[in-house]
């Protein structure tokens, strides 16, 4: 089942409120100074308790930490760390974990799957079915950015080349599926090592919506943009279409 147990839903049904009513905006200019009026607004008592039972912890900025990740509640956005794992070659996987498909991964990251997809339903995000249809619900569609320690923030899509048509992969987002777990709630993900995929397989967090996620032939790595090997980078993960 592609869920969290219950008791976690309702847990974070109350507090998803309070992550939602964040602005998404960022400030207008560099140089602007924030006021009072602009620190977000501490969680309350229930909210924490919600928080700390996840293994979650309120940052002195008022974000949130899930071990590794931090949840930008402003911005609508989540980060985390990982490093660069392929320089070339054909790529099944986004993002994998250490004893997952490393070998066909652009990037690899320690993060626990099952920490992002509770990061993800804390910041609003819903998971579903990869591909939408009438009576079929499609997860959240979100954005990835990846920014290499000493470098800039860019598109995970500017590292990636599609080999049939031999120009960038198109920026279509990366969909919010979740992973199932076993009769004894194991995340499915973590045991398969899997934070997001680029073939549509097996289980994983996100998963590519585009016809480019339907085999294993499509997606290479761009040699020429990606950032050296073992480079550390944040990984970013926002909304494609901000929720109001």
């Amino acid at each position: 089942m592609r869920t969290i147990v219950s008791v976690l839903l309702v847990s974070m049904a109350i507090f998803i409120s309070s992550c939602g009513n964040i602005p998404s905006a960022r400030p207008s200019g560099k140089d602007e100074v924030k006021s009072d009026r602009d620190a977000l607004p501490p969680l309350s008592d229930a909210e924490k308790r919600v928080l700390e039972r996840i293994g979650g912890t309120v940052l002195p900025d008022q974000n949130l930490k899930l071990e590794d990740i931090t949840i930008h509640r402003r911005e609508r956005e989540l980060s985390f760390p990982g490093q660069i794992n392929l320089t070339s070659g054909d790529l099944e996987v986004l993002i994998a974990m250490p004893h997952g498909r490393v070998h066909e991964s652009l990037l690899s990251s320690k993060i626990d799957p099952m920490k992002l997809q509770l990061a993800l339903l804390l910041l609003g995000a819903e998971n579903g079915s990869r591909i939408g249809g009438e009576k079929i619900r499609q997860g959240t569609v979100l954005n990835i950015d990846v920014q290499p320690e000493g470098g800039k923030r860019v598109p995970v899509e500017e590292w990636l080349i599609n080999k049939k048509t031999g120009k960038g992969m198109e920026r279509n987002g990366w969909v919010f599926v979740g992973s199932s777990f076993t009769g004894s709630m194991h995340c499915m993900a973590k045991e398969e090592g899997n934070i997001v995929n680029v073939w549509s397989f097996g289980n994983t967090i996100l998963d590519n919506p585009a016809s480019t996620g339907n085999n294993d032939d499509y997606i290479i790595v761009n040699s020429e943009t990606v950032a050296a090997y073992q480079k550390p980078v944040i990984v970013f993960i926002s909304f494609k279409n901000p929720p109001e």
